[in-house]
This record gives C-alpha cells, structure tokens and sequence, in this order.
C-alpha cells in the first residue's frame, strides 16, 4: 500500500443530488484513506488577475476557470511545501491545467479523472501536452481509454467505473408500488431528444396510457416540445427523485454519446428496468440481461421496447431484480478500492 498521502481536488455540480455525483468519492477517500480535500469553489478576484490574461493562460482548455486556478494554485503551494502526496483532480476537464507540472517533485503525484465521450474530450482538451505530465488518468468508461491512448501511455490509463450508493438507491418495499403505465426520463446531457420525441409519439399513439415525467431543465425540456402524455419536474429534491425511481415502471433514455451516467446506475439500484440507446461505454455498466439495449437513434425500435415491456409485468419484474443484482457491483467501497490500486501502482 503506498504510503503517500491522497488529496482530493473536488468540485460538485449543482445538478448532482446529495448521494449522487462522482465527488462522492471523497467522502469515501476520508473514510477509507485517511484523504484530504481541496475545494474547488472560491474564484481567484479579477483585481489577481483580469478576464484577458484568464483567457491566455486557459488556451487549449477552454472550460479552465477562476475557481480551477485557484485549486491548482493551492496545488502548488502545497506541492512546494509538502512531499509525498496524491493530488488526484476529480473532474480534469474543466480542473486541470498546470498541475502536472509538480508530478514528481518532492516525491508528489498528479492524478486527473475524465467524464466526457471522445467527441467532446475532442472540444475541450484542444492540447494534450498537460496529459502527458499526469502520473495516471482515471476513466469511468472504456472509450476514453481507447481516445487517450493516442496521446499517453495505455499503461497511465486506468479504467474504473462510476461508483453508486446502494443503500440510498435500492428497490421500492413492494413491487406493488409501481405505475404500470409511468416512464420516467431522467437528464439531459447526451440526451437524444429527437429519437425520444418519436419515442413519445409512437408509444403514446399505440398506448395512450402511457405517460413520460422528464426530469430535467426547462431548456433541455424545450428540445422536446409539447406533448400531453409529457410531464416536466425540474428542481425536484432528491427524495422525489428517489420516489420516481421506485414508482415508475420503467427509465427511458436514448443516448447521443455516453461514458457514466449516474441515472443509469440510479435506476439500477432501484431495480427500474431501463430503456437504453446501446452506445459508447453503456455496456461499461449494463448488460443485456440487466437492462433493455436498442440500436441507437431509432426510435420506432425503442418504442416498441417500451411498449413491449410495459405490457410485460413479470418480464419488467426479472429485469429489474437483474438490474439490482447488476447495481451491487459499482459500490463506492468497490470504487475506492480500485482507486487505491491506481494509487499503488504509481511508481
């Protein structure tokens, strides 16, 4: 076991509900690993450095902010003054920049995890020069591995999935509890909206029971447009959310692009078959068995699915419980053991 001491660099989405997100891996560092925490939440003052030297320093990863700069300052200082320490950067899309440059001074180690698909790692990391400086990348699904390989040793790159809370996301008390004709639609990024439009339609017209609770933003929600077997919840607090989960009879989403998605493991935890576009690294998580994989951007293909699944109470049943059985595997106690072998392994 390494003896050097981790520091993780957390930022939280607000979309994120309490016992969802990646940053919880933090809390689980703290239990496990004795780990540190640096926020990144308080934005270096434009009177430090104005919005025009932001943009020159940020060049070739324009998500890089104030708050970023901030955490990767506190990096350095800490990096100067203290030795054998794991910075690990939870999100280092938008977080990471210039950290690496202290990979492996006075015995400390740099460490990044990547959410996005290879299409938009493409957008945001317009340079890969600060890739090549980490000690390992941490990915959540198997074709960032693929799409970083061009730029870094494969043997740097880690494959570990989202992890989930199973205890908080579990089965309803009884099956009874479950609408026969709800579909819920949770999220919105690397939603398809055009293919679950037609989702909608066709299975309303052939099923007009049939009703759709999206939870989302009124802007992804307008992607839509108006339907009357449409309902949006936006805001809703997490308790909701988990009432959804365990109430409805099935999750539908067609994907654009996918890596991890908490949604997808959510509903597995509640034993929610789920609808899926059978694309990017969903397989990463589900299997055939444990949910129902359509071809992607076909939506005809998808609503028959649904309606074939609603009408099937003993078929959603069996999913559901191969679902749960699925969920067990991405614990946040799994997830930090894979952490700490990447932390092992780090030379």
């Amino acid at each position: 076991m390494t003896t050097r001491k981790v520091c993780y660099v957390r930022f939280r989405y607000s979309h994120h509900s309490p016992h969802s997100g990646y940053s919880r891996i933090t809390e689980f560092g703290e239990k496990y690993l004795n780990s540190q925490i640096i926020p990144v939440d308080k934005p270096l003052s434009r009177r430090i450095i104005r919005d025009r030297m932001l943009w020159k320093i940020a060049t070739g990863t324009p998500g890089y902010t104030r708050a970023a700069m901030a955490a990767e300052l506190k990096i350095a200082w800490k990096a100067l003054t203290q030795s054998s320490r794991i910075y690990h950067i939870l999100y280092g899309e938008t977080n990471y920049h210039y950290a690496g440059y202290f990979n492996g001074f006075r015995d400390n180690r740099v460490v990044a995890t990547f959410h996005l698909p290879p299409d938009r790692l493409k957008k945001v990391l317009q340079i890969d020069w600060h890739l090549k400086q980490l000690a390992g990348i941490v990915c959540v699904g198997s074709n960032q591995v693929e799409y970083l390989s061009q730029f870094v040793a494969r043997e740097k790159l880690h494959l570990i999935p989202l992890g989930l809370d199973v205890d908080y996301y579990r089965p309803p008390a009884s099956p009874d509890e479950r609408d026969p004709n709800l579909c819920i639609v949770i999220g919105e990024n690397y939603r398809d909206f055009a293919t679950l439009r037609g989702v909608v339609e066709l299975t309303a017209y052939l099923r007009p029971q049939t009703r759709f609770v999206c939870v989302m933003s009124p802007k992804g929600f307008a992607k839509l447009g108006q339907h009357p077997n449409l309902e949006l919840r936006t805001g809703i607090p997490e308790d909701e959310l988990l009432h959804l989960y365990q109430t409805a009879a099935l999750m539908v989403l067609p994907f654009s692009d996918a890596t991890a998605n908490n949604a997808v493991l959510e509903s597995m935890g509640c034993a929610l078959p789920a609808v899926l576009s059978d694309l990017g690294a969903v397989r990463d998580y589900v299997t055939p068995e444990s949910s129902a994989l359509v071809p992607p951007f076909e939506a005809r293909a998808m609503a028959e699915k649904v309606i074939e699944l609603l009408e099937n109470k003993s078929l959603r049943a069996e999913i559901g419980a191969r679902a749960r059985e699925q969920a067990l595997k991405f614990t946040w106690q799994n997830a930090i053991k894979q952490h700490q072998a990447v932390y092992d392994s780090l030379p």
